[in-house]
């Protein structure tokens, strides 16, 4: 089966305009042609975002570029289908494979078309979610169930454990690799940065219950979710996100143009794609 198969083309997007969200940006909502659910995760400097998508033959994934829908599924054996979670400039992306019995992620190169597998040693899950421009991926993986984070730099992995923590999401990297995620310590969970060995708590005023999901490549920029709202935050200010009249709207990615990529609940329970971009006046502050 060949990998690449282009599915739909710009038609595909419903734009929701919000005169009550006026000087608060713009919100687009993106469904993959056919689909009953899609999810856009990782988005790159150019606005392609990638993501998954389910039809009545499992799970795929999926770039959207251009305006132009491709899916990429994982050539493995019969399993649940593919995901796809971050993208570089370059054109690098990662995702996973989730199988009966075990998930496989791996690398993608668009340019090549070629797969490459990213498995944590030992593990039985392996989760890649972001990578960047140096080719640095990050994830989570497991064994039985307990997640922990893992960098991946060249052939060399090293885990990520927030000191003390049950459990370590990673979820983004910047361009000079810092890598920012969640954990859980008893029963609180905690964003944090990871960066040259150190630890370091975040702390986002106005959003005591924030999860940070991700990060943009200059590393001034993080998303993610409170409550039921997704957030942008920036120079110590948090700008929450709430797609127009969904139950809830979860943010992972956002580039430095400060585009963000994420997913809604719409209120029949039903997962959709979208990105929000800044009010023009705010690029010019």
């Amino acid at each position: 089966m060949n990998p690449r198969k282009a599915v739909c083309i710009l038609a595909a997007f419903v734009i929701a305009f919000v005169p009550l969200a006026l000087g608060q940006g713009t919100y687009t909502q993106i469904d993959v042609p056919g689909a009953t659910t899609t999810v856009i995760q990782g988005i790159n400097a150019a606005g392609d975002v990638v993501g998954s998508y389910n039809d009545s033959n499992g799970s795929h994934g999926f770039l959207l570029s251009s305006g132009v829908f491709t899916t990429i599924d994982y050539p493995g054996p019969p399993g649940f289908g593919t995901a796809l979670a971050g993208i570089n400039d370059d054109g690098q992306i990662v995702g996973s494979f989730r199988g009966f019995s075990s998930t496989i992620g791996f690398s993608y190169d668009v340019q090549t078309q070629t797969f490459t597998n990213v498995v944590y040693p030992t593990a039985v899950y392996t989760i890649p979610v972001s990578i960047n421009n140096a080719g640095t991926i990050v994830g989570v993986w497991s064994v039985s169930g307990t997640f922990q984070g893992f960098e991946l730099i060249g052939s060399t992995y090293s885990q990520i454990e927030f000191p003390q923590a049950r459990e370590t999401w990673v979820w983004g990297i910047s361009g000079v690799g810092e890598i920012v995620g969640y954990a859980t310590q008893g029963q609180k969970t905690l964003s944090f940065a990871f960066k040259n060995g150190n630890y370091r708590r975040l702390k986002l005023r106005n959003a005591s219950r924030a999860l940070v999901l991700g990060i943009n490549h200059a590393g001034t920029e993080l998303t993610g979710t409170a409550g039921i709202d997704a957030f942008v935050y920036q120079n110590g200010s948090l700008q929450r996100l709430s797609f127009p009249n969904a139950s809830s709207t979860t943010a992972y990615g956002v580039n430095d143009k400060g585009e963000v990529s994420g997913l809604f609940n719409d209120t029949n329970g039903f997962f959709h794609g979208f990105t929000w971009m800044p009010p023009a006046d705010a690029a010019k502050k």
